[in-house]
C-alpha cells in the first residue's frame, strides 16, 4: 500500500510539470458570430463556442481556430435549444443571459464563467489539447463543498482531493483512506460534480481516456483536470438554486432513471454461489417457510458451469437439471430469478470459437483476437463497441429471459482486466474503456424494452459512466471486505453516486470478502448490515462465506432480523414513492445531510444519511457502540421508534441497543407503511395503509406524494398509467387536520383502501374528531379498537389512531380538536419519571418519583379512560435537577387510569396506572 501512494505521488508532480508545460487559453477576444444554436467567440490562439440546452445549462467547448464542432457524447442526450438568450458585449465582457443566470466571458484573456444573482460560481480560464492530453482549469470559491463523481469511496466533501476517472475493479476493498489526498477509483466514475456553491460541472469526451481531476489539492482556488485522451472535450455548467434542482437539470441533461421493478426493492436474497437446483429450491423454501418476504433469489456463476465455462450463456443441466420449471414455480411463489452475466469468454467456452470466427472479440494491436489470463484461465473479451457483437449478446439475453429469468446481473463490467493492447472498433483499450460499461448497459436496455415491453428490466450492474443512469443501471459498491472498517465506506459511496445520478447505490449485505483474519461468523455485523439495508435502496444480501441466508443467525439477531425484513415491505409505499420522485425529478434516494442545507455544518457527516426527506438514518458502525452521537439538521425530529421528540440543529446521544439502529422522522412528515405485502411485493396492491403523521406544533403545513402503478409497465409514467395520492397536513395550537385526496388515477386504481391514520404528538387528550364532517367515537382502550370510523386514543405514546374505509374517489378529512392547549409538544420534562406501587389497590396512595428536567410550574392530572380529568394537583415551582418523590391520593376508581406530568412550557410525559 506505502508504494502504491508513492506512485501516486510521483504522478501528481508529473501532472505539476506537464500543466505548466502546457498551459495555456484561447488567447484575447477578437469577435463573435451568433448561430441557430450556438454562439462562436474567435480569440487571437482559438474559438470558443457556446451552447444552451436550457435557460440553466450551457456547455462550453474550447475550439482552435474555426474547428468544426462535433457533437460525439455518448453521455449527453439533450438537444440544445435555438440561440434566443440576450447577449450584452461591453469593452470587457460578453454577457449571455437567460432567465435563469448567465454566462459571462471575459475578453482579455478570454475566460468563460457561469453567473447568477451577481455571483460568479465557476470560472473556465483554461483549454489545452496537447498531443494525447487534455488540460482544463476553473476557478473555484475554496470554501465550495463538492459531492459525486461517482460511487466512491472518500469523504463527503470532495474539496482538497484528488480524484482518479478510471472504472476500476478494487478486490476485497475496506481500508479507510479517509485522511489520504487521492481518493482512488472504483468501479462506478462519473465526471459530475455538485458544488455548494449552487451549480454542477459535468465533463464530456467522446474518448474519455483516463482523467485526473484535482478539486483545490494543487490551488484551494481551482480545479485543475487533465486526461490522457485523443477525444473532443467539453464541459457544462448547470446552475441550480438547490441540490434538487441541481440534478433535475443534470438528469434532463443526461438521462433519468427509469422506474424500476417494484419486486427490486423487495429482499434479495444472493450468495457466491448456489451450486445446484437443489440448494437453490431449499434456500427458497427456508426463507419463505420461516416468514422471510423475498423477492428474488440471485445465481452466481454456477448456473453455467464455474468460471472455466464463462461465456456459455447456457445452464449447466448436469446441476440445474429443470431450470425452466424451477424459475415457473418460484415465480408462482412471487420469486424472481436473477442470473450473473460477464464481458469475458474462456478459451474452454463452448462459444469462444464462434465468437472468434465472427470477430465478436476484442482485438489486439495486431488485429489478432486479444486474450488476457484471469483467475479463472485465459479469456477474451466481448466487443460490446461492434454492432454484430451486440446482436449476438442480445440473442443470449433474450432467450434466457423468455425462459423466465426477471433480471440480470452484469459483472466485471469496467472490464476488470482490459489491457492497453486491446483495440475496439471505436479506439484503443485506455481510450474507450470507461464508455465499456455504458455501453453495455444501453445494448441491454434498449433491446429489452423492444422484445419485452410489458417489463422493466432489472439490471445489477458493477460499473458505468455519466448517463448510466437512463438505462436503468443498479449498481453496487463492488467486493467489499467483510470488516467494520469496510461497511462504513458504504455510506459516501452511496451519497456520491446518488449526486451522480446513481440513485440505487448500494451494498453486499453483511460485506463480500471474508479476510483470512476474519471468522466467518459476525452475527452482529450481519445484523447491523441489515439493519442499514432496510432503508438502503436496494436491500440484497450477498458474500462469499457459507451463509449469507438471514435464517441461519441465532437468537436474537434471527427475530431482529426477520422484523427488520419485514419492515422493508412495510415501507414499500414510502421506498415505493422515493423512487417516483428520482424516476421523475433526478432526487436520489438516499441524501448527504447538507442536501436541504447549503451550508457547511453537515458539510462532511460521513455515517448518517437521510432516506428520503422524511427519515434520517444513522447506523451502527463500530463493534460494540454502546452510544451512538447522531447530528439532528434544524427543524424537530422524531425518534422513529419511539415517538420521542428532540429539537433539531443539535446532537443527540443515543443509547445503542440490538433492536434498532437511530431512525429520526421529520416534523411535519408522512410515512404510509403498507400491510398487504406479506410474502413478496407481488401481494403489495396498497388495499391497507397504516399511515404516521409526525405531527408538531413547529411545522403548521405539511404534504407527502404517494406513489402507485402496476409495479411492471415501463410505460407506466410515459402513458399516465399511475396514482398519486396526497396527504395535506395542517396543525395549529388547537387542531390538527388531514386531507386525503387522489389527484391522479389510472385504470387498475383501487376504489376503497383500509386506512389507519396514526397521528403522533397528541399530548393533549382530543375533545373531538371529525370525520369527514362526522364526529367519531374516541375510546381510550386498545381492545375497543375495533372498528371503522372509530378513534383510539393512547395518552401514554400520546397517539390517536383513526380506522376508517378510504373511498378513494373522494377527499377524506380528519380534524382533531385537542383539549389542554398549553400542551403542543412531546419534549420530556423529567429525566426520571417513577410511579410505584404500580398495579396498586383501590384506596392506596401512589408515589411520583421524578427528577425535574427543566424549570417551571409543574402540575399532575389523572385521567380516566374517557379522557376526563378526575383528580389535579398543581405542585408549583420547581427548579432543575430538583428530585421530587410525592405520594398522591387517587379516587376511588378501577382499571387503567393516566397520570400525566406537565409543565407551563408546554412540556407533557404520561404513565399508565392500573387500579385492582
Amino acid at each position: 500500500m506505502r508504494e502504491h501512494y508513492r506512485g501516486i505521488g510521483m504522478m501528481i508532480l508529473l501532472g505539476l510539470l506537464t500543466h505548466s508545460l502546457f498551459s495555456q487559453n484561447a488567447g484575447d477576444f477578437v469577435s463573435f458570430r451568433k448561430n441557430a444554436t450556438d454562439l462562436r467567440i474567435s480569440g487571437t490562439k482559438g474559438d470558443i463556442l457556446i451552447q444552451g440546452f436550457s435557460s440553466s445549462i450551457f456547455k462550453v467547448q474550447w475550439l482552435s481556430t474555426n474547428e468544426n464542432s462535433v457533437d460525439t457524447s455518448a453521455s449527453v442526450i439533450l438537444k440544445p435549444q435555438n440561440f434566443t438568450y440576450s447577449i450584452v458585449e461591453t469593452a470587457s465582457a460578453l454577457e449571455i443571459s437567460s432567465t435563469d443566470c448567465s454566462i459571462e466571458i471575459t475578453k482579455k484573456p478570454l475566460a468563460v464563467s457561469l453567473k447568477s444573482n451577481g455571483r460568479t460560481k465557476i470560472q473556465q480560464y483554461n483549454f489545452r489539447a496537447a498531443q494525447d492530453s487534455v488540460y482544463l482549469d476553473f476557478k473555484i470559491n475554496p470554501a465550495d463543498v463538492f459531492h459525486g463523481s461517482g460511487g466512491r469511496i472518500s469523504e463527503v466533501d470532495l474539496n482538497r482531493k484528488v480524484l482518479e476517472f478510471k472504472n476500476t475493479y478494487r478486490p476485497s476493498y475496506f481500508e479507510d483512506i479517509y485522511g489520504y489526498t487521492t481518493q482512488l477509483s472504483q468501479s462506478f466514475n462519473v465526471p459530475f460534480i455538485v458544488s455548494s456553491h449552487q451549480y454542477g460541472l459535468l465533463l464530456d469526451s467522446n474518448l474519455p481516456g483516463n482523467m485526473r481531476m484535482y478539486i483545490g489539492a494543487l490551488d484551494s482556488t481551482q480545479i485543475h483536470v487533465e486526461a490522457q485522451s485523443q477525444g473532443k472535450w467539453t464541459c457544462y455548467f448547470i446552475n441550480g438554486n438547490s441540490n434538487d434542482e441541481i440534478l433535475e437539470h443534470y438528469t434532463l441533461l443526461t438521462g433519468r432513471q427509469p422506474l424500476v421493478p417494484r419486486w427490486a426493492l423487495g429482499y434479495l436474497q444472493s450468495k457466491f454461489g448456489y451450486k445446484t437446483e437443489a440448494e437453490a429450491k431449499e434456500v427458497v423454501n427456508k426463507l419463505q417457510s420461516q416468514g422471510f418476504p423475498l423477492d428474488a433469489l440471485i445465481l452466481d456463476l454456477y448456473w453455467y458451469g464455474d468460471g472455466t465455462t464463462m461465456g456459455n450463456f447456457d445452464w449447466n443441466t448436469s446441476a440445474f437439471p429443470n431450470p425452466t420449471q424451477m424459475m415457473k414455480d418460484w415465480a408462482a411463489k412471487g420469486v424472481k430469478t436473477i442470473l450473473i452475466s460477464d464481458p469475458y469468454i474462456t478459451t474452454k467456452s463452448k462459444n469462444f470459437r464462434l465468437a472468434d470466427s465472427l470477430s465478436y472479440l476484442t482485438k489486439n494491436t495486431n488485429n489478432q483476437t486479444a486474450t488476457v489470463d484471469m483467475w479463472n484461465g485465459t479469456v477474451g473479451l466481448l466487443d460490446v463497441f461492434r454492432p454484430q457483437t451486440q446482436q449476438w449478446l442480445w440473442a443470449q439475453y433474450k432467450r434466457l429471459t423468455s425462459q423466465g429469468v426477471s433480471g440480470w446481473w452484469c459483472d466485471k463490467i469496467e472490464p476488470e482486466e482490459h489491457p492497453s493492447n486491446f483495440v475496439h472498433v471505436n479506439g484503443s483499450a485506455p481510450q474507450v474503456h470507461n464508455l465499456y460499461a455504458l455501453t453495455w448497459a444501453q445494448n441491454l436496455y434498449e433491446n429489452y424494452r423492444r422484445d419485452f415491453p410489458e417489463q422493466r428490466l432489472f439490471n445489477l450492474i458493477r460499473s458505468g459512466w455519466a448517463g448510466s443512469q437512463r438505462y436503468g443501471a443498479l449498481p453496487w459498491s463492488g467486493d467489499v471486505m467483510r470488516y467494520w472498517a469496510g461497511f462504513k465506506l458504504q455510506i459516501p459511496m452511496m451519497i456520491h453516486a446518488g449526486f451522480s445520478g446513481l440513485a440505487y447505490m448500494h451494498s453486499d449485505i453483511g460485506g463480500f470478502a471474508t479476510g483470512p483474519d476474519k471468522r466467518e461468523k459476525d452475527e452482529e455485523m450481519d445484523m447491523r448490515w441489515f439493519q442499514f439495508g432496510t432503508f438502503s435502496p436496494i436491500m440484497r444480501a450477498h458474500g462469499q462465506r457459507s451463509s449469507t441466508e438471514p435464517y441461519n443467525l441465532s437468537q436474537p439477531f434471527y427475530d431482529i432480523v426477520k422484523r427488520h425484513v419485514k419492515l422493508r415491505y412495510e415501507l414499500l409505499p414510502y421506498t415505493y414513492s422515493l423512487a417516483y420522485q428520482n424516476s421523475t425529478t433526478g432526487r436520489p434516494l438516499c441524501l448527504s445531510m447538507d442536501y436541504f442545507e447549503l451550508t457547511n455544518t453537515n458539510k462532511n457527516i460521513t455515517d448518517q444519511y437521510f432516506f428520503g426527506e422524511n427519515l434520517l438514518v444513522a447506523p451502527i458502525l463500530l463493534h460494540g457502540m454502546l452510544v451512538r452521537k447522531v447530528v439532528l439538521p434544524k427543524g424537530k425530529w422524531f425518534n422513529f421508534w419511539t415517538n420521542q421528540l428532540h429539537n433539531g440543529d443539535a446532537n443527540v446521544f443515543e443509547k445503542v441497543t440490538n433492536e434498532n439502529i437511530p431512525v429520526y422522522a421529520k416534523a411535519g412528515s408522512f410515512i404510509p407503511l403498507a400491510s398487504s405485502a406479506k410474502s413478496s411485493t407481488d401481494s403489495y396492491i396498497s388495499d391497507s395503509l397504516t399511515v404516521k403523521f409526525f405531527q408538531d406544533v413547529s411545522v403548521r403545513n405539511s404534504s407527502f406524494t404517494m406513489f402507485h402503478d402496476d409495479g411492471k409497465n415501463p410505460n407506466s409514467l410515459k402513458n399516465n398509467q399511475i396514482e398519486l395520492i396526497d396527504f395535506i397536513g395542517k396543525t395549529v395550537t388547537d387542531t390538527v387536520q388531514v386531507q386525503i385526496r387522489r389527484r391522479q388515477k389510472f385504470d387498475k386504481s383501487l376504489a376503497a383502501r383500509a386506512i389507519i391514520f396514526e397521528f403522533e404528538n397528541i399530548t393533549s387528550f382530543p375533545k373531538t374528531v371529525i370525520l369527514n364532517g362526522q364526529t367519531i367515537q374516541v375510546v381510550f382502550q386498545e381492545n375497543l379498537f375495533n372498528k371503522d370510523n372509530q378513534a383510539f386514543y393512547d395518552a401514554t405514546s400520546a397517539q390517536l389512531l383513526v380506522r376508517f374505509a378510504w373511498q378513494c374517489d373522494s377527499p377524506a378529512q380528519i380534524t382533531v380538536i385537542r383539549d389542554g392547549l398549553s400542551v403542543l409538544t412531546a419534549l420530556e420534562p423529567t429525566k426520571e419519571w417513577k410511579v410505584y406501587p404500580n398495579p396498586m389497590r383501590q384506596g392506596q396512595k401512589v408515589t411520583l418519583d421524578f427528577v425535574v428536567n427543566t424549570s417551571a410550574e409543574y402540575e399532575l392530572e389523572l385521567v380516566n379512560t374517557a379522557g376526563i380529568v378526575v383528580n389535579r394537583l398543581r405542585l408549583g415551582q420547581l427548579q432543575k435537577d430538583t428530585q421530587v418523590v410525592y405520594p398522591f391520593d387517587v379516587p376511588t376508581l378501577k382499571g387503567t387510569v393516566v397520570l400525566r406530568l406537565k409543565n407551563n412550557l408546554g412540556q407533557a410525559t404520561s404513565k399508565k396506572l392500573v387500579i385492582e
